[in-house]
């Protein structure tokens, strides 16, 4: 084991200190803190211990004993300075024999002196003096913001290093206050257990742990740290501590440093796990370091690699590595026609995690016509402490010769959102099955959505003629992208009468792009029909969830009515059914008959059903029947109902949280916010009286990511996990089965 690092100890004759028959000295560590020294000729092997002849003992005393080369022993015992003269008997481990020591308060004792301290040592016993000072006594004496105990310190270290102290440099400007450090490890050291910066005006622990390059010709390992660059001047020492060592460095700080991108620009030839250090210390520090990690990843790109070996030999490619706080997210191919492979690892620093542990495969194709190559696609989930963002992370892959290829993908996004697209693509549809979400895409896409709306702006507020000032009912309209049905909806909603005199209209755009041409024909349709509009701009693109919570937030309405952009009333008068039906108790949220185009059904309230994996969907009741569908023209309880127009009292809807936000883009909200209403003792109903045109999916036919199907199923699996043995529940067939009448009743009423 090692037991001391030789360039950073001291050896004093122990003459210095004087013989041991001077007897002990007591000197001042901080301003109420004492320090008695002893040192005894003979090896000591117990404690030694410090009474007052009587009283109380002394609280708290701290006590350390020290080996000296010569074989004798040195006690300190740290104790704080009594309030009046005491006698202290010095107990040094020979049974029935102590020292006995006047001390008087008032009297004037000189500084600790580093050297004497220091003086006859044996190597292992600087050590522990060394941690004692920087780690145990300043905590127990709060002596860390002393000045006279920090420059006893100071003195300390300096006195333990060599005349010329090994130095550490700082490298390149994280942010303003922070730079990159880099600096040597003593021989044999693998890691540094706890670094502090000791300067005359202060000491710190810095937080944050070390990244450790490979070992270089010698064996001597280089270190990275991110520091703080306050108080840092030409007389500041790193000391860095390990199990029984301890070295001192002096810091090396260039008036101009150089950003993190030209630092890496002027190694050369740098090596990759370097770079993975330097953006991992960027990201975990502050906005402008981890700004500083982004640029330097995406003006210095590494070229990607794939591994390519014709039609007998191992190819495999990476094209997505996405970085999240639950682990990376990894996408991939790999075609091995004679079984040459091993595995694929992520490679983070010297470690090598491997991919096979979380890892979802399907069949794929690379090329296109004659080119066209059968593979195995894979998605991976790696738990792995890695940066983020980790832009270009480094895989392996290995081959039972023992032979490694490396693979480094393209850059990797870093606009959150299109992060979010690029985890939905890392499965095809057609493969997502309930183990594939639950084990791969599941956590690292919960994370990347988490971040995203985490990054909400507040929105902006346009408000368009003169608000009422206690509207019955709030219409909350979600857009995005598709302004196609607009003018139609604000025209039915004009040729109404109880909505000119009992509503106020609320449209929620989430696609911000389109706020200027969307706030021009807002203003044009608020003239053409005298009718006050209220637009609510959302800073980013969020999702059907977050707008439609948006809108109900700046709703003054007694009943929020969340209505779809392509939804069109068939007639004046839509929601007085609707509003009757809440007018009870009995009923938390209601929805209205809504149709086709062409006059047939698209919905009659929504039920349950496992789908053709076993996973459970939302379904329409009679979708496609003509309108006057006998069973769909009479009000009853339902499972659900749809958001394209759902109704709700405003009260209700704060209570239970609104939508619920962590579904991507748009499906099964609606049903999720019906399952809240029913968990708080409250039924779901349709009322058909009310008829409205829906032309479904209009809206979301201009996104990818919904199209594809990718966020409908992480969204059914996600609606499952939460409401599953509730969904099987209801829909039992006695529960399926025991439609209400009540809802009837009161709809003719």
């Amino acid at each position: 084991m090692l037991q001391s690092v030789p360039q950073t100890l001291v050896s004093l004759p122990v003459e210095q200190v004087g013989s041991p028959e001077a007897g002990p000295q007591i000197s001042l560590l901080a301003g109420s803190v004492m320090l008695l020294m002893f040192d005894v000729d003979t090896r000591v092997w117990s404690a030694g211990r410090l009474e007052p002849a009587c009283g109380p003992a002394l609280a708290p005393l701290a006590a350390l004993r020290l080996q000296r080369e010569d074989g004798g022993t040195r006690l300190l015992f740290a104790f704080r300075r009594p309030a009046q003269m005491q006698t202290l008997s010095l107990f040094a481990g020979r049974v029935g024999q102590s020292v006995e020591v006047a001390l008087d308060p008032v009297d004037d004792f000189s500084p600790t002196e580093p050297e004497r301290l220091l003086a006859g040592l044996t190597p292992a016993a600087q050590v522990s003096l060394m941690t004692t000072f920087l780690e145990t006594w300043p905590s127990i004496f709060r002596m860390r913001t002393s000045r006279r105990f920090v420059a006893l310190l100071h003195r300390l270290v300096r006195a333990s290093a060599p005349v010329e102290p090994p130095l550490v440099r700082a490298v390149a400007r994280l942010d303003a206050a922070t730079a990159l450090i880099e600096g040597g490890l003593p021989m044999g050291c693998d890691a540094i257990g706890t670094l502090y910066c000791v300067s005359p005006d202060g000491m710190r622990r810095i937080s944050g742990a070390p990244r450790y390059g490979a070992p270089g010709a010698r064996g001597l390992r280089r270190f990275y740290l991110a520091l703080e660059t306050a108080g840092i001047g030409a007389d500041t020492f790193i000391v860095l501590t390990g199990p029984n060592w301890f070295a001192v460095r002096r810091i090396e700080m260039p008036g101009d440093l150089a950003s993190l991108t030209r630092w890496w620009r002027s190694l050369g030839k740098p090596d990759p796990v370097l770079r993975e250090h330097a953006v991992a210390l960027a990201s975990s520090g502050a906005p402008a370091a981890q700004a500083a990690a982004v640029e330097m990843q995406l003006q210095c790109p590494l070229p990607p690699r794939a591994l390519s070996g014709g039609p007998h030999l191992p190819s495999a490619d990476i094209d997505l590595a996405l970085a999240t706080d639950r682990g990376m997210l990894v996408g991939g191919w790999l075609r091995d026609p004679l079984g040459m492979v091993t595995g694929i690892d992520l490679l983070a620093g010297d470690a090598a995690l491997p991919l096979g542990a979380v890892q979802h495969t399907f069949s794929g194709i690379v090329g296109k016509g004659d080119d066209a190559t059968a593979v195995t696609g894979f998605c991976a989930l790696v738990a792995a402490d890695v940066a983020v963002p980790m832009l270009q992370p480094r895989f392996g892959v290995a081959l039972k010769s023992g032979e490694r290829h490396v693979l480094v993908p393209p850059p990797q996004p870093v606009d959150v959102a299109e992060r979010r697209s690029r985890a939905l693509k890392a499965i095809p549809p057609q493969f997502l099955t309930g183990d594939a979400i639950a084990r791969c895409l599941a956590p690292a896409l919960a994370a990347i959505h988490g971040e995203l709306m985490a990054t909400q702006g507040a929105p902006r507020v346009v408000t368009l003629g003169t608000r009422l000032k206690a509207p019955r009912v709030s219409i909350v309209v979600p857009l995005y992208r598709v302004l196609d049905f607009l003018r139609v909806q604000v025209g039915a909603f004009a040729a109404d009468g109880f909505v000119r005199e009992a509503c106020e209209i609320i449209y929620v755009l989430d696609s911000p792009e389109q706020a200027d041409g969307l706030e021009h024909l807002l203003r044009g349709l608020h003239l053409l029909y005298d009718l006050p509009l209220v637009l609510v701009v959302m800073a980013r693109n969020a999702g059907f969830a977050a707008a439609s919570n948006a809108g109900a937030r700046e709703a003054r309405g007694d009943v929020v009515a969340q209505v779809n952009s392509d939804v069109i009333p068939t007639a004046a008068g839509w929601l007085s059914p609707l509003l009757a039906a809440l007018e009870g108790e009995e009923f938390g949220a209601v929805g209205p008959k809504l149709l086709f185009d062409d006059g047939s059904l698209q919905h009659a309230g929504m039920y349950f059903a496992p789908g053709p994996r076993g996973q459970w969907l939302n379904h329409h009741f009679h979708k496609g029947m003509p309108r006057h569908y006998p069973p769909a023209t009479v009000a009853r309880n339902v499972p659900a109902v749809t958001g394209a127009c759902l109704l709700m009292r405003r009260t209700l809807f704060e209570e239970v949280g609104g939508f619920t936000e962590d579904y991507v883009i748009g499906d099964y909200e609606d049903s999720d916010l019906c399952l809240k209403v029913r968990a708080k003792g409250f039924e779901v109903g349709y009322v058909p009286q009310a008829e409205l045109y829906h032309l479904e999916r209009r809206s979301m036919s201009v996104n990818a990511d919904h199209a594809r199907g990718a966020a409908s199923a992480y969204n059914a699996w996600l609606h499952a996990q939460r409401w599953g043995d509730v969904m099987a529940t209801l829909m039992t067939p006695d529960a399926a089965l025991s439609a209400s009448g009540q809802l009837e009743a009161e709809c003719a009423a």
